[in-house]
């Protein structure tokens, strides 16, 4: 592969000069995931979601490289070759024997160099927290008749580095191919895959280290092929990435450009769909479904469609805003009109598909959106929360929202460090409905140890529980209301039947599963019935 890349190589080192695109002040570390995998395994996909979706709660600290290499990266009979010489030498030097697995920025920070998927949030935001020694740039020209590329690097040293070394990568993303487990055939969409390298070393060129305060620049000129081991190379499809390591081992820096294409040259614009990071879970009081988009264009994302189906019924709506090229938003597809009507519904299903983009229908087949939910609880108006976090207090926030996501009461994040019991108050307006999230930014859930979030009301009596927040977070919505928690029944001498789930939070009529029956004669007599719906 390397021979189809021709180079010219111009390194210089400078003293600071008018000029230059890369700052000065401090910056902490970025992460760097080198996601060691193959199209032949299943579970591959799983850890191009997770990656995917940490680069979306971080885009600019946190980058993705999708290295194809080991034996489920064997290409079988007239399958397509996605591996490089480069990255089956980097996959060897970590001795990665199972997939998927990556590393993050080619350091332990605290789970091992290489490691799996779910512990990959974990060790970045370890990384994160830290000072990087050096400050990166990267820009790039393209000339789409000649597909001559020149990509120039500057970086600027703001501590002392032992063995400074740079990569710079071509990866493409929308390559069309077979992965197994990916549930779309030889048509699923690779991304951040590395196609080549730009410096003659898997590991970098070594750089010299001039000492803090010194800038260094060096700069790439390459005619792209038009296909790398016969799969094509699209330059709209391209993006490079740049970066500093120590030595062969930890990555402290990383920046990225892509090729300055007309939209009007562009190979390919792609538009793509993916879920949000607290998914719509057991029960939702939205207006509307958020979803995250990318935009693999070089044009502004500023309109879509999109197909949603809710409870068998079938509309299209419309969304309307901005996400600019290579960059990734948040969408918030309107539900139909009446969909307040399903709140009370003990079974809800919904399913939610990108049509067009810009006007045109959207280039990429990607899968819908489902899930199903059941009906909202009721709490308290008059409401205590007792929030009980793990010692990583500081990547959790907490809020209550109202139905058009506008946050009511917002609380955290708390003192990192140790676990603690934090008590909050609020109070509602009675009947409307409300949701309580749980946020955690790096998707690694309030397991360190076990937190949770439990509600009370105004007698202190526990009327609901959040038990298990995991990944990025959870919702629970509910009306608010002047009722209680089960204990406040016994007071009760109105005729009445009242519902509660097993969490002993009151919800409006008996759904699936098991349901609590509370029912109060006129003489206050209570009987109290578990039943499995």
């Amino acid at each position: 592969m390397k021979n189809l890349l021709h180079y010219a190589i111009l390194s210089s080192l400078a003293l600071p000069a008018f000029g230059w695109n890369v700052q000065t002040e401090p910056t902490n570390k970025s992460v760097v995931i080198e996601e060691f995998t193959g199209i032949h395994c299943s579970n591959c996909p799983d850890g191009h979601k997770r990656a995917t979706m940490l680069h979306h709660s971080h885009p600019e600290d946190l980058f993705i490289v999708s290295v194809h290499s080991g034996y489920f990266a064997t290409p079988s009979r007239n399958e397509p070759n996605y591996i490089t010489k480069e990255g089956q030498e980097i996959h060897d030097y970590f001795e990665v024997n199972s997939y998927p697995c990556g590393t993050t920025s080619r350091r332990d920070a605290g789970n091992g160099v290489v490691q799996g998927r779910s512990d990959w949030g974990a060790s970045s935001r370890v990384i994160v927290a830290e000072t990087s020694p050096v400050n990166l740039w990267v820009g790039c020209s393209y000339n789409n008749q000649s597909r001559e590329l020149n990509v120039t690097v500057e970086g600027y040293y703001t501590g002392k580095m032992e063995d400074p070394r740079l990569t710079v990568e071509i990866l493409q993303d929308n390559i069309l191919g077979p992965q197994s487990g990916g549930m779309l055939g030889v048509e699923y969409p690779h991304r951040h895959m590395l196609r080549a390298m730009l410096n003659e070393d898997a590991f970098g060129e070594i750089i010299p280290f001039s000492g803090e305060g010194t800038y260094f620049t060096k700069s790439y000129s390459t005619i792209l092929p038009d296909a790398i081991d016969d799969v094509p190379l699209v330059d709209s499809d391209l993006q490079i990435l740049a970066f500093v390591a120590e030595g062969k081992d930890e990555i402290v820096k990383a920046a990225k450009c892509y090729p300055d294409i007309d939209p009007k040259d562009a190979k390919s614009n792609i538009f793509v769909q993916s879920e949000p990071l607290i998914p719509i879970g057991k029960n939702y009081g939205l207006g509307y479904v958020e979803l995250f988009v990318d935009n693999y264009s070089y044009q502004d994302l500023t309109e879509a469609t999109f197909e949603v189906k809710l409870n068998g019924g079938t509309d299209v709506m419309n969304w309307e805003g901005k996400i600019p090229p290579h960059g990734e938003g948040v969408v918030k597809v309107p539900l139909p009109a009446g969909w307040d009507a399903i709140l009370d519904n003990d079974d809800n299903s919904i399913s939610i598909k990108m049509l067009t983009a810009n006007g045109e229908p959207t280039a990429l087949e990607t899968l819908p959106i489902k899930s199903t939910f059941a009906n909202i609880s009721e709490l308290p108006a008059d409401l205590t929360i007792k929030i009980t976090t793990d010692i990583e207090a500081a990547d959790n926030t907490f809020r209550i929202m109202d139905q058009d996501g506008e946050t009511v009461a917002q609380f955290g994040p708390y003192p990192d460090g140790a676990s603690s019991i934090n008590e909050e108050k609020v109070k509602l307006e009675e009947g409307k409905v409300y949701g309580f999230e749980a946020y955690d930014m790096w998707g690694n859930g309030i397991f360190h140890p076990r937190g949770s979030v439990k509600f009370y009301d105004a007698e202190g009596n526990i009327c609901g529980q959040l038990m298990e927040i995991s990944n990025f977070g959870t919702r629970l919505f509910f009306r608010a209301s002047a009722g209680s928690g089960i204990e406040m029944i016994e007071t009760d001498a109105n005729i009445s039947t009242e519902y509660y789930d097993v969490t002993g939070r009151k919800i409006s009529a008996p759904g699936k599963g098991i349901v609590i029956e509370v029912s109060t004669d006129s003489a206050g007599k209570r009987v109290i019935t578990k039943r499995i719906q």
